[in-house]
């Protein structure tokens, strides 16, 4: 026998004896709990997680198991909810590990799915490459797929084990998106995108960020075109954090290092071609340095393009993808990360201005996409 160490984060000390119970059984034993932070704007605005180590002894498996303590470890998965951890909470982790009464009366999460990773009956199936396959399954299109397999380590990358293949593709990944250049923000940055996107949630988050993490005092121009751009959100957020807020051209500010004007116009239909134009027409007088199009991530991929199309049209320069709790297959967003031609801004969390928004969105997309890749919150061996 010997043991092994996990790490994971999760919402709460209850989530934390669920994942431990659910995975390990009475195998396991908590070494050590701390909150961790959130990142960017949820450090502000959220409650810190709990980011548990388990110690995980080794037993010889038996015939025909098919399963390993690392296999059931890459299913962990931090929840979506945050909850305020108190002292008896983390102690209660430990001791409901001891008590089977306790923890029977905790059902298991359904925010911690079995991941594709671990469904190796599944996977023996289906002909072919076993790892494209494998990334197909993640959401991951075939023209990115092609993109990968013309480098020229791909054949040796098939031939490893998927717990050494996945971090290789990972790198691949990285190497794409490193060549894309990236274009810096200026200083009179539009939002636009199709109603109902999050687009001036989106704009709230990023006022918010400029405030709080960057210390600056930005501004907000909010837009009447022919259509009324309702809603009143945008000037009580920008009074609640002392941002400049104003409702025509000429009293904007002027932008300035520190000073970022940022526009907000109505939505628009997709497929309304009067409305796109009238967007453009209105963008044009603005002096615009930057224009990001807003975009819903929960989209079918088919609208999402469209939304790209949208955005080539108007001249957009970044991205902003929302609703990303929304989606179920991460692997997706590749195809418009590395083939978009757009810098992509920040991924923004939740309906609401209080949800997380997220600036390295690379790092974001490939710990979502891999579950059992580079993730310290989820399935991370640790040294004893």
């Amino acid at each position: 026998m010997s043991e092994q160490r996990y790490r994971f984060v999760v919402s709460s000390a209850e989530e934390a004896v669920s994942v431990l119970r659910q995975r390990f059984g009475q195998r396991a034993r908590v070494v050590s709990v701390r909150q961790v932070e959130g990142k960017g704007l949820a450090r502000f605005l959220q409650s810190p997680k709990l980011e548990v180590v388990a110690a995980v002894v080794d037993e010889e498996p038996s015939k025909g198991s098919g399963s390993t303590a690392q296999q059931q470890a890459d299913s962990a998965h931090q929840g979506s909810k945050v909850i305020v951890p108190t002292t008896t909470e983390v102690s209660k982790v430990e001791t409901s590990l001891k008590n089977p009464a306790v923890a029977s009366k905790i059902s298991p999460s359904s925010e911690v799915p079995t991941s594709t990773l671990d469904a190796d009956e599944e996977l023996n199936v289906i002909p072919g490459s076993r790892l494209g396959r494998l990334l197909e399954a993640g959401g991951i299109s075939k023209q990115v797929l092609a993109r990968l397999q013309a480098y020229g380590s791909w054949a040796s990358i098939e031939a490893m084990p998927l717990s050494r293949a996945l971090p290789e593709v990972a790198g691949l990944l990285r190497s794409e998106y490193r060549m894309i250049p990236k274009r810096p923000l200026g200083e009179r940055v539009a939002f636009v995108g199709p109603a109902g996107s999050g687009k001036t949630t989106a704009l709230c988050k990023r006022l918010a960020t400029d405030v709080f993490l960057r210390g600056e005092r930005p501004a907000a121009l909010k837009l009447d075109l022919e259509r009324a751009n309702p809603g009143d959100a945008l000037s009580v957020f920008c009074e609640a954090l002392g941002a400049t807020y104003i409702r025509t051209p000429g009293d904007a500010p002027t932008p300035g290092r520190g000073r970022t004007l940022y526009i907000d116009l109505p939505g628009f239909g997709l497929w309304a071609e009067d409305e796109v134009s009238e967007i453009r027409m209105a963008l044009n007088p603005l002096f615009t340095t930057s224009r990001a199009i807003v975009v819903n991530a929960a989209y079918d991929p088919a609208l999402i393009r469209r939304c790209f199309e949208v955005g080539t049209r108007l001249d957009c320069t970044h991205v902003v993808f929302t609703h990303v709790d929304e989606l179920q297959h991460w692997g997706k967003m590749w195809d418009f990360l590395l083939r978009s031609g757009l810098t992509p801004l920040f991924l923004s969390t939740g309906q609401n201005i209080a949800g997380d928004c997220e600036e390295n969105v690379f790092d974001a997309v490939l710990s979502r996409t891999f579950s059992a890749v580079g993730l310290e919150n989820a399935s991370e061996v640790v040294s004893a």
